[in-house]
């Protein structure tokens, strides 16, 4: 982990930290969850944005750990999961053997979320009728935060741009069409940044009609995936040139 990460411990021998980016993304989001409970008391309304952030991170490391339990089911080590400015990432310390476990590794993340999203949606629904007077409550807005912070993790995850979960599923498809993995993440790469720079022109159409600076996120959102997709493209050319090299020289 880089310096700017705090280690939190090890949960299946997977280390867990955040990156410093995260705590600037915690805070305004406790924020302004606090502020949708405009009626709250002050203090009441902060503990529960800071409580309810907490959860919608919790499904982020949830998400990954979904990565990673499946890749070691596959052999695949993780050496660690961080939350950072964009979400979480589980690093693998080698790649997956096979297009299917690849598919499987990827898939892995969303569909926990899924799964997350419903029980979540079916907890905010039992509380509100077992309890109607709680029906607006904290416990069944917290409930539906939660609820609908897995099935945006689910559903954005899903998106075929490289290297989201949906990319990665593609690249699995197409080493098992082409039975190489190297062409096959440099097409998803190159779809992936096909979706970053879609990402980037209706962040900057929509913040510009609605003049509302927070589709600005999905602007760093796309230069991030933007530059993940070039990164892997120009790695896998590199080797690609590399084996070139070493065929010719053999």
């Amino acid at each position: 982990m880089s310096r700017l990460t705090l280690t939190l411990g090890r949960v299946f021998d997977i280390r867990v930290g955040v990156h410093a980016s995260w705590l600037f993304v915690y805070v305004l989001l406790a924020v302004a969850l606090a502020n949708e409970l405009g009626a709250e008391p002050r203090p009441a309304a902060l503990a529960f944005g800071a409580l309810t952030a907490l959860a919608l991170f919790a499904s982020v490391v949830a998400h990954e750990f979904a990565h990673a339990l499946v890749a070691r089911r596959y052999g695949v080590k993780t050496s660690e999961i961080t939350l950072f400015l964009f979400g979480g990432v589980a690093t693998l310390e080698n790649e997956p053997p096979t297009p299917q476990a690849d598919a499987a590794i990827a898939i892995a993340g969303p569909a926990l979320s899924g799964l997350l999203a419903c029980a979540f949606f079916g907890a905010a629904f039992a509380i509100g009728h077992a309890f109607p007077g709680l029906g607006h409550g904290d416990a069944v807005r917290l409930a539906s935060y939660v609820a609908i912070a897995n099935a945006v993790l689910a559903v954005f995850n899903a998106i075929p741009a490289y290297p989201m979960d949906g990319g990665r599923v593609l690249r699995g498809l197409l080493w098992h069409r082409f039975r190489d993995p190297l062409a096959a993440t440099t097409i998803a790469a190159r779809v992936g940044m096909g979706f970053a720079l879609a990402f980037i022109v209706a962040a900057v159409l929509t913040a510009a009609a609605t003049q509302d600076a927070f589709y600005l996120w999905y602007l760093l959102l796309g230069t991030f995936l933007l530059h993940q997709g070039w990164s892997s493209e120009r790695t896998m050319r590199r080797i690609r040139a590399r084996d070139v090299e070493v065929g010719a020289a053999a």
